[in-house]
């Protein structure tokens, strides 16, 4: 009877190990599927993987932005005009603008261009804040922006005012996002946003 229970734990300590040998087999043939699919993932993207680390990627994506950008201010009305960040830069250090910062008051409040108005475009629209009581004059120099890339609310500010005859309304594509980037002057604001 001994026998028999040491042959039956025997066998089992044999199926025991065929197991293991078996599932470490299967286990190393999913690893190598695994490493081959990503080898294959990279040589097939490399193209898109280069770009993407060099930079260029990014840089393409933001001149198809910008393009868009521009593509859409251009249907809503031709004197929607766009100026760069160092331009801005100059505009801002000469205090020759006022900077109109087109997000949300949540937006708003977690940092802008310093000296920034806020102004939401939907208090503009909805005429919950008169602009020509915030900006009277309308010769001013005006620098609307928002949060860059595909954000259109700036472009949007830019052709409320231009439609109510501001004669120097001027987009920065970039936005806060990118003046932020280039590490220009920011504030959290103290005050709530006008709307």
């Amino acid at each position: 009877m001994l026998n028999r229970h040491s042959n039956a734990f025997g066998n089992a300590k044999d199926a025991i190990f065929i197991a293991k040998k078996s599932i470490g087999s299967s286990f190393k043939q999913f690893l190598l599927i695994i490493a081959v699919a990503c080898l294959l993932g990279v040589i097939i993207n490399y193209p898109f993987i280069a770009k993407s680390l060099g930079g260029e990627l990014l840089s393409e994506i933001q001149r198809k932005q910008l393009a868009d950008l521009k593509a859409k201010a251009e249907q809503l009305s031709p004197d929607i005009r766009f100026v760069d960040l160092v331009s801005a830069k100059k505009l801002f250090d000469e205090r020759q603008a006022v900077f109109l910062d087109a997000r949300s008051p949540d937006e708003y409040a977690e940092g802008t261009i310093r000296g920034a108005v806020g102004i939401s475009i939907m208090s503009v629209i909805t005429k919950k804040v008169d602009i020509e009581e915030v900006i009277p004059d309308k010769n001013e120099v005006i620098v609307t922006f928002c949060s860059g890339g595909e954000c259109d609310l700036a472009v949007e500010m830019a052709k409320e005012l231009v439609d109510r005859h501001y004669a120097n309304v001027y987009v920065l594509a970039e936005g806060y996002p990118g003046w932020f980037e280039a590490d220009f002057p920011i504030a959290i604001p103290e005050e709530k946003v006008v709307s």
